[in-house]
């Protein structure tokens, strides 16, 4: 059994938050079975595991953007000091769904 297979689904929309000094939280968290129910706003999204290529990241980052949002599974973690506001919410993901 994978550890992807006991990851949650999530769909992370950008809220449109910035901020000036980092960790800034301007991703909203919802679960993929719960769109319109907001779990949390995390920092930054981690999409390494995914794919290293600028291009793709990009595309992906984008639907981000839009309003249905991008479909993943992954894993919440802690970056400590991640800046100078603080610790930050990191949604590691390790698949995209769509």
């Amino acid at each position: 059994m994978s550890h992807d297979s006991q990851s949650p689904a999530y769909i992370v929309k950008d809220n449109g938050k910035r901020c000036f000094a980092p960790p800034c939280d301007h991703y909203d968290l919802f679960h993929a079975d719960r769109p319109d129910e907001k779990l949390q706003s995390i920092h930054e999204l981690d999409l390494s595991a995914v794919t290293d290529d600028p291009t793709t990241l990009g595309e992906l980052q984008e639907r981000a953007f839009s309003a249905e949002g991008l479909k993943l599974v992954g894993t919440l973690d802690t970056r400590l000091k991640a800046g100078p506001a603080g610790d930050a919410i990191v949604l590691r993901a390790t698949r995209v769904i769509g």
